[in-house]
């Protein structure tokens, strides 16, 4: 069964859905959990994973001095891509691939929380396997969490927009790709973000109202763990191809 290293930097922001879809396709999830003195170049072998997955936080890539991992985490990604392992990197993970791949991280113009509409990009979602099942002719409701952006990386191609945030997705080498969106929260997870305290505190400072995006939730959710499969399924192909070139 492969493994797979998933870099966590708050316990609230876990893999979510993801679990179930890494149970599909009997992948191990290995969690490192991100802390202010992690040693990331001498406790990890990323010759032993047959991908990488990214997840949320709320701490900025910019944020060097506040978070002295986050130079670590860069060199772990760096080196990923450098083995050309497949990663798939959300919110603050599609952020700090972004920032690994050379592209620039920077706060955005309005935060962006709760249920927006993404659309693909109507030629490079073809070429890409964890898009190419999804109907680009629709919009798509995300959940969305982030103040934050990212400039698409030189060499990377973009996989989907919005008119607020034109950077929602892009893919780096074929096999590095980063979603601004979740696609992993399940109503538990939302409803947790929402109304802790800080949480809400940030929602309602941001125009938005917690209690809404909650109700909102239902609608939305069946078709974004629709989305996860997809998406993960595209992920999992590349995970197994890169183990059977190094088997």
């Amino acid at each position: 069964m492969p493994k797979i290293l998933v870099i966590q930097h708050v316990a609230s922001e876990g893999l979510g859905t993801l679990v179930d879809e890494m149970k599909k396709f009997n992948f191990t999830p290995e969690i490192f959990m991100v802390s202010h003195d992690a040693i990331f170049p001498s406790s990890i072998k990323l010759e032993e994973y047959g991908g990488l997955v990214i997840l949320g936080g709320p701490m900025g890539v910019y944020e060097e001095e506040k978070y002295p991992w986050i130079k670590k985490e860069l060199l772990v990604i760096q080196e990923a891509l450098r083995q050309k392992k497949p990663i798939l990197g959300i919110c603050l993970g599609a952020q700090m691939l972004a920032k690994a791949a050379g592209g620039r991280v920077y706060r955005g113009k309005q935060a962006e929380i709760g249920w927006f509409p993404i659309r693909l990009d109507d030629w490079f979602y073809k070429r890409n396997p964890l898009f190419f099942q999804i109907d680009h002719t629709i919009p798509h409701v995300v959940f969305q969490w982030h103040a934050d952006t990212f400039d698409i990386p030189t060499d990377a191609y973009r996989l989907a927009w919005n008119d607020d945030y034109p950077s929602q997705a892009f893919c780096f080498q074929g096999n590095a790709i980063g979603l601004q969106f979740h696609v992993e929260v399940d109503e538990a997870m939302v409803r947790n973000w929402l109304f802790s305290e800080d949480g809400r505190y940030q929602v309602i400072e941001a125009g938005y109202n917690p209690d809404k995006i909650l109700q909102e939730a239902p609608k939305h959710l069946s078709h974004l763990r629709e989305l996860a499969h997809k998406i993960f399924y595209g992920f999992a192909s590349l995970v197994r191809e890169n183990v059977r070139r190094a088997a």
